[in-house]
């Protein structure tokens, strides 16, 4: 008859109780820890004057603020945590179902046929797990442990603290305790282990009872329903988005690059012209005239402008236009085009480029100041 050690995949609810436990676990140790540390001060004025009464209200109104925050997000992630748990399981208990022994195994001392008494699946929740099978002789009862690919299961003994040697074990079993005699061949230690499975068992049931009241004083307070998670989520991303805004405006208001974008001034192209067109006479300059704008990503405006002096040589006439032109938008939203300003018989051509998007106007204030 084969035997298996532990069923892996639970159903539904043991792992909802598990989730809840953990869940109340949390809420307690932040409500007793808040709890620990208004009692540490309460000295302070304002709780020193509260009787018990009104200390127990104080202390759960403040600790509700934070217990709040951990049932929601709890609820948020329940129903994905429990589904991968169960999948998980799922597919361990797969593994298991289907493991196949070897076969043909004879017993290793009098070469008759054995059987397969039970198997095992060793570090189930591990990559490296392996599913062990116990086989016992159908004769002599001698047993041999091999793992499904046939290799066979060795006792790695344990090594003397004193020479380092392997050391010889005998175990003696009596009633519900386990004794292993531990001896060195090459010195003089000798220890015993004992393991009482009887108190093994005592504590799991005590720590299962602890659990079971646990469920059942907290899980109406600190596991909420999907009707009032729900409402409790909506708040807290809210809650969490109006937080994020805060943050991102006092970011914004403390960044020194930001607070100059916001002085930038953002011109129209009426606006532009006039700014240009006013300046243009006193360096020499008139007939300001843009040409139609192009209007994708950025707006981009062709401008022509009439030279005045007629002794002045293109280069210095381009020189003096270029400069004008940048001196006028340095704190515009505007900017002259790489491909700079072009000169023929006196008319001097080129383009300017509108900048409107906040992470764009970063980029020119940083190449000012390089």
């Amino acid at each position: 008859m084969e035997l298996s050690l532990y069923k892996y995949l639970k159903e539904h609810q043991y792992y909802i109780d598990r989730y809840d436990l953990y869940t109340i676990k949390e809420c307690l140790l932040y409500y007793n820890g808040i709890k620990a540390n208004l009692k540490k001060g309460r000295n302070n004025l304002e709780l020193k004057k509260l009787n018990d009464k009104e200390f127990l209200k104080e202390v759960n109104k403040t600790a509700s603020y934070v217990v709040n925050i951990i049932k929601t997000k709890r609820y948020k992630h329940k129903k994905r945590v429990v589904q991968e748990w169960m999948e998980r399981d799922r597919k361990i208990q797969e593994r298991f179902d289907n493991a196949v022994p070897p076969e043909e195994i004879l017993c290793k001392k009098c070469f008759f046929p054995t059987k397969v008494l039970l198997k095992d699946l060793r570090n189930p929740y591990e990559k490296n797990s392996k599913i062990l099978f116990l086989f016992e002789c159908l004769k002599c009862k001698k047993r041999q442990a091999l793992y499904e690919d046939g290799t066979e299961w060795k006792l790695k003994k344990q090594k003397c603290p004193k020479c380092n040697n392997s050391l010889d074990e005998k175990s003696k079993y009596t009633k519900d305790i386990l004794t292993t005699f531990y001896s060195c061949p090459n010195c003089s230690y000798k220890n015993k282990e004992t393991y009482d499975f009887s108190k093994s068992e005592k504590e799991q049931k005590e720590r299962e009872a602890r659990e079971k009241k646990l469920l059942s004083e907290y899980r109406e307070e600190f596991c909420v329903s999907d009707e009032v998670g729900e409402g409790m989520l909506r708040m807290y991303e809210f809650l969490s988005k109006l937080h994020d805004e805060y943050k991102e405006k006092e970011r914004r208001n403390k960044d020194p690059i930001i607070q100059q974008v916001q002085k930038i001034k953002k011109l129209t192209v009426i606006q532009l012209k006039k700014l240009i067109g006013g300046n243009l006479k006193k360096e020499g300059y008139t007939d300001l005239k843009f040409g139609k704008p192009e209007i994708g990503k950025y707006v981009i405006v062709d401008f022509s402008v009439l030279e005045t002096i007629g002794d002045r040589k293109e280069y210095d006439s381009q020189q003096i236009l270029r400069k004008l032109i940048k001196r006028l938008l340095e704190d515009t939203n505007w900017r002259l085009m790489s491909d700079g300003i072009n000169y023929r018989l006196g008319i001097l051509t080129g383009r300017l480029k509108a900048y409107e998007r906040e992470e764009d106007l970063i980029e020119i204030l940083k190449k000012k100041k390089m």
